[in-house]
């Protein structure tokens, strides 16, 4: 089920307001699977999936959290960020309003849309 987070005074992280929405999983879907998924899905869209957080650097605190961000290939199109929590099955898709470009403010409720779907 999708839970829609939408932007309100509430939702600001730093200086951006965001849209969020955020998927109840079955726990332990592994990371790839979701990756394979994200990827597939950004394929079709013209867009590139680039890991980031601890996909790339090692934090010096724990935690499992996996994060990518999914960038429109031509100028302007903005950026979908997915963060999955793979014991929980907690994945959030979202939009910064500072990101969301003339493709990503509308193109992170069809990537959701498509994750909350998938057999895992």
């Amino acid at each position: 089920m999708i839970t829609v987070n939408f932007p309100t005074v509430g939702n600001k992280v730093g200086d951006s307001l965001l849209k969020k929405l955020e998927i109840r999983l079955r726990p332990g879907i592994s990371a790839m699977k979701i990756r394979e998924a994200v990827a597939g899905w950004a394929r079709l869209n013209d867009a590139e999936v680039k890991p980031m957080g601890r996909l790339v650097r090692p934090y010096k605190t724990s935690g499992e959290n996996i994060h990518w961000h999914i960038r429109g290939s031509r100028k302007g199109m903005g950026t979908v960020e997915v963060t999955y929590l793979p014991s929980s099955g907690e994945l959030s898709v979202l939009v910064h309003d500072n990101r969301q470009g003339h493709w990503a403010g509308q193109a992170y409720v069809e990537l959701a849309r498509r994750l909350e779907k998938i057999e895992f």
